[in-house]
């Protein structure tokens, strides 16, 4: 009998840019947590979703209290409720797929922005029925509210409120060798300091939902009080 041989696969080599999101006074969670590589993808990050880049907005999941990213995309036009295309938001095609790959081609999603420029924002569960991988088009119920270009697409299972951020350095991968998902440390889980707006990915360009992110990481708004504040190069 032929002894048997390991087979070895020869990958692409790869490169990786670190990034640099903090300019000072870093504060990190002591003892981390665990990244979910299942619901973990960087959408903006071509060709490289499955590597995490710094200045991505993360949150919790509430069954388990695994982390993932808190910001599935955003609307790549304006919703308008009463308007002839009201059973239609409109993302990037990237967003869309991760939409089907994250949550499935019918479901449900939070989407949070503004109404007009500059207006109170608000959050609400939508319900999708299709999703064009292609054009970026999801078919929805009827939206109770209209919405900005550019407000946020959210996922439903708790990691949507924003909480701390991956901090600087190379992206985190969270699949293995074969591209099978994997959890991951998350052990810079940052919760603090100076920080470039520019860099965080998904940024928003409205006003309102600026205060928004800012509010809900540093828990101003109420709803996650005793975290070390942020602070933003763009505060005003």
């Amino acid at each position: 009998m032929a002894n048997p041989q390991s087979v070895s696969t020869v990958r692409e080599i790869q490169t990786a840019t670190p990034r640099l999101i903090s300019l000072s006074g870093e504060k990190y969670r002591e003892g981390g947590a665990i990244i979910d590589g299942d619901e973990s993808r960087d959408p903006l990050n071509t060709s490289y979703l499955d590597y995490l880049r710094a200045g991505l907005v993360m949150g919790q999941i509430t069954t388990g209290g695994k982390f993932a990213p808190s910001i599935i995309g955003a609307l790549s036009g304006a919703y308008d409720k009463d308007g002839s295309n009201q059973t239609t938001m409109n993302v990037t095609a990237a967003t869309a797929t991760e939409i089907v790959r994250r949550i499935g081609s019918s479901g449900t999603f939070k989407i949070t922005g503004p109404p007009s420029a500059a207006g109170t924002v608000v959050t609400e569960t939508v319900t999708f029925s299709a999703v064009n991988v292609t054009t970026g088009a999801i078919t929805v119920t009827i939206a109770a509210a209209d919405y900005v270009s550019g407000s946020y697409v959210q996922p439903t299972d708790g990691s949507e409120t924003p909480l701390c951020l991956i901090a600087s350095g190379y992206p985190l991968k969270v699949t293995d060798d074969n591209d099978a998902d994997i959890d991951i440390d998350f052990a810079k889980m940052l919760i603090g300091g100076r920080i470039d707006a520019s860099q965080v990915l998904n940024y928003p360009s409205d006003a309102s939902l600026k205060v928004w992110v800012k509010g809900k990481l540093n828990g101003t708004d109420g709803t996650s009080s005793g975290r070390a504040p942020f602070s933003f190069d763009d505060d005003v």
